[in-house]
């Protein structure tokens, strides 16, 4: 029998984070198939949390021609708000915007309490090797994708010298909520 995609995708995350996450469902703007959730404690290290989107790869897209997203985003902190605000995105933008490396999505407000952060960056996941974040399945594979929490500000500071350079700059921390605004220090 052929194993449906939320299947083989559940059993991908298992395989690599184990099977002690926490799920929550989040409905869809489009009303189609819901966004679900999961939350990691102590994933990748004491002290994180690891959120994974499963749904946003249930849309369609007309650029998502070699495979589809799901996000999962890794962060020093103890909030579920920040998991919450992808799995947002993913309902809200489904077959609308097409999570792509280098794409910004900016809320009017900061995400969490603990930060003034009101944004994220879509790149590479950086706690998966390149070979482990394809998620083959029985159309186009799955593709994890990262999402990283950034200051309004720093989109057209990232626009003007790049993601590459952003990375690399004195203060960056790909982890830290409350790391410094690297507009005030470049």
């Amino acid at each position: 029998m052929i194993k449906a995609n939320v299947e083989l995708f559940l059993e991908y995350i298992e395989e690599i984070f184990g099977t002690d996450y926490k799920i929550s469902k989040f409905n869809a703007r489009d009303n189609g198939k819901p966004i679900y959730l999961f939350t990691y404690k102590n994933i990748p290290e004491r002290g994180m949390l690891t959120f994974i989107t499963y749904g946003l790869s249930e849309g369609e897209h007309p650029e998502w021609s070699e495979g589809k997203p799901e996000l999962i985003l890794s962060l020093e902190t103890s909030d579920p708000t920040w998991g919450e605000a992808i799995a947002y995105l993913a309902s809200e933008r489904r077959g609308i915007k097409r999570f792509s490396y280098g794409d910004f999505f900016t809320f009017e407000e900061p995400i969490s309490v603990e930060s003034k952060m009101g944004g994220f960056l879509v790149f590479s996941p950086s706690i998966l090797d390149k070979d482990r974040i394809e998620i083959k399945t029985n159309g186009k594979s799955i593709f994890l994708t990262g999402m990283y929490p950034i200051y309004i500000e720093e989109v057209q500071l990232i626009q003007e010298i790049g993601i590459k350079q952003f990375w690399f700059t004195p203060g960056f921390d790909l982890y830290k909520v409350d790391r410094m605004n690297l507009v005030l220090y470049v």
